[in-house]
């Protein structure tokens, strides 16, 4: 049985690698109209492949989170950009799923952090159709000395701060270590949502969920001390 399973990944790869390398005979500077349309469809071929393979990470480390089918997806297409991009780039010496799987658990994180921090600076309407509130925005009644600090220097510390302490105070119940204040803090570090758990000791999903949750009121807070 495991031989089977060997050599349908030794099939797989094998037929990637001949998608790669019929893709690699038409250079993407190429001017040649014919060319650059062969390369495409090489290009298609191959997604195609790794789309059907069943051999995509299910990026197991981020389905905890509320948003995970919102960031495999966007991560899956920029990592279909990028391999389309860089294909020359690929190894032969690696199997073509696991070169594929390195960009996109990169990607997946790049996306869920960048959502994460993102997070901080978004006030919703009540309409369906978020506001995303730019920190340009936010600072543009700041006097001219305080420009050298950066955005997030500020808004760090404003959260450190808290003046209110209602960040302090609202916590996970049973959880008061994990207060929004210490969530915020850790989000704007970049940390992920696996780490923030740990560090805290509370659930992946209850920590995200009570930090989504809390993300309306926790705008409206701290742009009146911004």
């Amino acid at each position: 049985m495991a031989n089977d399973f060997q050599d349908r990944d030794d099939a797989l790869n094998q037929e990637l690698q001949q998608l790669i390398n019929e893709a690699k005979r038409y250079p993407s500077e190429s001017q040649n109209p014919t060319d650059r349309a062969k390369r495409r469809i090489a290009l298609n071929k191959l997604i195609n492949a790794i789309r059907g393979s069943g051999k995509l990470s299910k990026q197991a480390q981020w389905m905890e989170s509320p948003n995970y089918e919102d960031y495999y997806h966007e991560a899956l297409q920029i990592t279909f950009g990028e391999i389309c991009q860089k294909i020359e780039q690929y190894k032969p010496k690696y199997p073509v799923m696991a070169w594929v799987n390195v960009i996109f658990s990169r990607r997946i994180y790049d996306v869920a952090k960048k959502d994460q921090r993102r997070g901080i600076t978004q006030l919703y309407k009540q309409q369906k159709v978020p506001l995303v509130l730019a920190l340009d925005e936010i600072y543009k009644d700041l006097p001219i000395e305080n420009e050298i600090y950066s955005e997030e220097q500020q808004l760090k510390e404003i959260i450190k701060n808290d003046p209110e302490k209602i960040l302090e105070n609202d916590y996970i119940q049973n959880y008061p270590q994990a207060n929004l204040k210490a969530i915020l803090l850790l989000v704007l570090e970049g940390k992920r949502w696996k780490d923030i758990s740990e560090e805290l000791g509370v659930p992946i999903s209850t920590a995200s969920s009570f930090y989504q949750r809390r993300m309306q009121k926790t705008v409206t807070y701290l742009k009146k001390y911004i």
